[in-house]
């Protein structure tokens, strides 16, 4: 086992089961990687996946011979925290992305949430761990919708009542799945929360201004802005111009006015100027 592990170390040019080896993930998690755009891989005529080595380590996966535990620096032991939590974080995003095409918005729109929010955030000087969460919670907030039927989510036209019942229970769906994990448990309020509004008449809790968690406050302004310039199957995504001015008419009843603010008159425009296609 040894000596396989340390040929495939010396293999510049690996299949997608010695890359899975090498790094210690299943080999579903490198076709994930590969189809979400995180890594390049190179396609044999025959339709196998190829990957390099120096992609894997671009990608922050540690491929070379490794240190026992006692030998690493703190700065090596900081170094591979943080390419566990990309690859962790890279691993999420793939699977939301998954998630996003059960739904009649535009696949990647837990990715977009999760950059806008982190744009807002950027403004506010969040410090490291409270930018990570806001990431997370953003990348997350509708995770909570693997529990509605795909009927529902994809369904064109307007909801029923019973069927936007269903809907608003996503967000305590997803609260319970992200606190059943240790890691995302600081972040469950703020799933729970992110679809309450500032004037208290939102779900699941209808908790109103400062009582919101304000990382949901921040995913609501940012999810709020992708939907509006979306292409939906009932209407074309609108302009930039147009989306921000529908979010200073929701500032103060559906959204934080002070977040709105940010986001309007802030935000670099260029970040938050793309258009999405279903």
């Amino acid at each position: 086992m040894a000596k396989r592990l340390k040929d495939l170390e010396s293999k510049e040019i690996l299949n997608t089961r010695e890359a899975a080896s090498l790094i210690k993930v299943t080999t579903q998690t490198i076709k994930n990687y590969i189809y979400s755009g995180k890594l390049k891989a190179i396609k044999t005529p025959g339709g196998h996946h190829r990957i390099r080595r120096s992609d894997l380590q671009s990608l922050g996966f540690v491929v070379e011979e490794q240190k026992e535990p006692s030998q690493l620096t703190a700065e090596e032991l900081t170094n591979a925290y943080n390419r566990l939590l990309n690859q962790y974080i890279a691993t999420l995003e793939a699977l939301m992305k998954a998630l996003d095409e059960r739904d009649i918005i535009a696949s990647g729109h837990s990715s977009r949430v999760a950059d806008l929010s982190c744009a807002i955030g950027e403004e506010l000087e969040f410090d490291e761990t409270e930018a990570r969460e806001l990431r997370l919670a953003a990348l997350l907030h509708d995770v909570g919708k693997i529990g509605i039927s795909e009927n529902i989510l994809g369904k064109p036209g307007r909801l029923t009542d019973q069927e936007y019942f269903v809907v608003k229970k996503h967000p305590e769906i997803g609260e319970k799945i992200v606190g059943s994990v240790e890691f995302l448990k600081p972040i469950a309020r703020s799933i729970r929360q992110c679809h309450e509004r500032f004037d208290g008449k939102g779900y699941p809790d209808g908790i109103a201004g400062p009582d919101i968690d304000l990382k949901a406050r921040i995913i609501a302004v940012a999810d709020t802005y992708d939907f509006l310039r979306s292409d939906l199957s009932f209407r074309r995504a609108l302009s930039v111009d147009d989306s921000i001015r529908e979010l200073k008419k929701s500032a103060g009843t559906q959204l934080d006015p002070s977040v709105v603010k940010i986001f309007t008159e802030d935000v670099d425009r260029q970040r938050i100027s793309y258009h999405t296609q279903h």
